[in-house]
């Protein structure tokens, strides 16, 4: 073993029944230093601690008269390791839970890591009490929404290898909580700092003779509690991060990285577990980050909103200028978007749909005839597609040209494979991508692209038009497809309105032409009428727009905050 990695053993002590014998003598005959700390216990396990003692006088043995809690006596056995030149601390509760195969493998892996901390996964044998079920699900959910990651695998489990140093400097800056809830708080504390997560399984089994002191109701509010404070504490760190990291604005299609994967796993995991209405609770918190994070996104979103206010106001939901926390309400209500977006494709039944011209919609289908659906960032695009699927609609694809949007769509494919959800990732409108879709059309299927953003190549082709009140870059990619493809074009939106969402699908062209005389005008022409129709959908749902970017790029600039 590497000489700069010395590890020890540790054991917080509290009344954990006979299980305390076996446990300890096992530690011991792995050959690494023991140390334990009797938190108050009674006088049986006092006695239990004593005979060890004299069996094994190398055993490091610490007492309290009065108990403090498992927190407290975790701190003062890393102390205590620490002071003495220990590098390395695994904790092992005393209770006969863990299996203690799994102390070389921890050990191996803080060596080669010696960084990071070594985190048990329990892998249950046997039934699970519903405490801890119940705990360890409410827990999960709240410390990746305070990390923003799943870099933690399970934060309550007490089998978990500690770096010392790391661990004396969090010391340093304040006390962690002495009870139950230190193990998640000490985790989520460090990996705040930046210390490596290192997860590794750990067998877990709830042995007839021991004694667990976890308590459904006062530890679920403790830990109710430590996560409301972690929440709290979370949200000003990450603003300071967020400016320290804050350089030059980048192309949308970096900025709208931002979540994506995160949320959709979230989404997931949240609704496998605790349903709908968890789900929907969770996403309140992540538009709340996203809003106090996004102060490029804020001010987007407020350009937006009062160019659609001076040009078209007041309307229904916009009826005075917007403030700064209008923008709050429009990044809640794509988050909430999200919910729908995810629910249109796991479960379908879920979602209320008004579709008006859903029979010239099948119609269209059933003639084997290709069509392409222009729509836009205005609502939820996967509705038709997710709703379509589940009633055994086949050949619905999304166009697609940013790759973040790809991967989310290929991950819905997965949770899902009967909805056979298929995308197309193009760069360009070149004769190669033509190619492709042109089999597609080919084929009868139905092409769903959005219109409204520009490429994510910065030098991609752009044609402006007026939207708002302002020219915007419009990218020119869709139209030449079309023209390329001379199918039927339609244009397709869906807004969600009270809790039902509508959608709205009209004939733009039978087959749309460019001739080469002329070709910019007619180009600038078509443009112009799907430009008026998106701002139509805009004043009717002024909030279901989501470009969060600069889409003016060129006009003068917002100087208001």
């Amino acid at each position: 073993m590497n000489a700069s990695f010395r590890p020890c053993l540790v054991v917080p002590v509290f009344n954990p029944g006979p299980a305390l014998t076996r446990t300890v003598e096992g530690l011991l005959s792995t050959g690494y230093p023991v140390l334990l700390q009797d938190d108050g216990s009674d006088a049986p396990t006092q006695a239990a601690l004593s005979d060890l003692k004299r069996v094994h006088p190398e055993l490091d043995l610490g007492r309290w008269e009065v108990n403090q809690g498992k927190g407290a006596a975790v701190v003062a056995l890393l102390r205590r390791a620490a002071a003495m030149g220990f590098t390395h601390a695994l904790q092992v509760d005393a209770d006969g839970q863990h299996g203690l195969e799994a102390v070389p493998r921890f050990l191996a892996l803080g060596e080669a890591n010696p960084a990071a901390v070594i985190a048990g996964v329990p892998r249950y044998e046997g039934t699970v009490p519903a405490a801890r079920r119940y705990g360890r699900l409410f827990t999960h959910a709240w410390v990746h929404f305070e990390t923003l990651s799943f870099a933690i695998g399970d934060s309550l489990c007490g089998f978990r290898l500690y770096p010392l140093r790391p661990v004396m400097r969090l010391l340093e800056r304040g006390p962690l909580p002495a009870r139950m809830d230190f193990d998640t708080a000490a985790i989520v504390r460090l990996a705040w700092e930046g210390v490596p997560i290192v997860n590794a399984p750990v067998t877990v089994i709830y042995p007839e003779d021991g004694i667990s002191h976890f308590r459904m109701v006062k530890d679920n509010l403790r830990l109710t509690r430590l996560h409301t404070g972690l929440v709290l504490r979370m949200i000003p760190g990450l603003l300071r991060r967020r400016r320290a990291r804050r350089a030059s604005a980048p192309h949308w299609s970096k900025v709208q990285e931002r979540g994506t994967t995160f949320g959709l796993k979230v989404c997931l995991w949240t609704y496998q577990i605790l349903g709908v209405w968890a789900l929907r609770f969770v996403t309140e918190f992540v538009a709340a980050y996203f809003f106090l994070t996004g102060r490029a996104t804020r001010k987007a979103s407020r350009a937006y909103l009062t160019r659609l206010f001076e040009q078209r106001g007041p309307i229904p939901g916009l009826t005075s200028r917007p403030g700064f926390f209008t923008a709050y309400r429009h990044l809640r209500t794509f988050a909430q978007s999200y919910v729908d977006r995810f629910l249109a494709w796991v479960d379908a039944g879920k979602i209320s749909v008004d579709f008006p011209d859903e029979a010239a919609f099948l119609a269209q289908r059933a003639s084997g005839r290709g069509a392409i659906f222009l729509s836009a960032h205005l609502g939820n695009l996967d509705m038709l597609r997710g709703v379509g699927a589940a009633r055994g609609l086949k050949g619905l694809n999304a166009v697609l040209d940013s790759e973040h949007a790809a991967r989310f769509l290929a991950l819905l494919q997965r949770i899902n494979p009967d909805y056979d959800a298929q995308v197309i990732h193009v760069k360009d409108a070149g004769p190669d991508t033509a190619m492709v879709l042109a089999d597609h059309i080919e084929k009868g299927e139905g092409l769903f692209i959005l219109a409204d953003r520009p490429p994510s190549a910065e030098n991609g082709r752009v044609l402006r038009a007026p939207f708002l009140g302002h020219e915007a870059d419009f990218p020119m990619g869709p139209w030449l497809l079309a023209h390329l493809l001379q199918c039927p074009v339609y244009l397709f939106f869906c807004v969600k309105e009270g809790k039902r969402h509508t959608i709205r699908m009209e004939l733009f062209a039978e087959r749309l032409d460019l001739p080469r005389k002329g070709r910019e005008a007619a180009l600038a022409g078509h443009l112009a009428r799907y430009a008026a129709a998106l701002e139509e959908g805009c004043a009717r749902a002024p909030f279901q727009w989501f470009n969060f970017y600069d889409f003016w790029r060129e006009a003068a600039p917002d100087k208001k905050a």
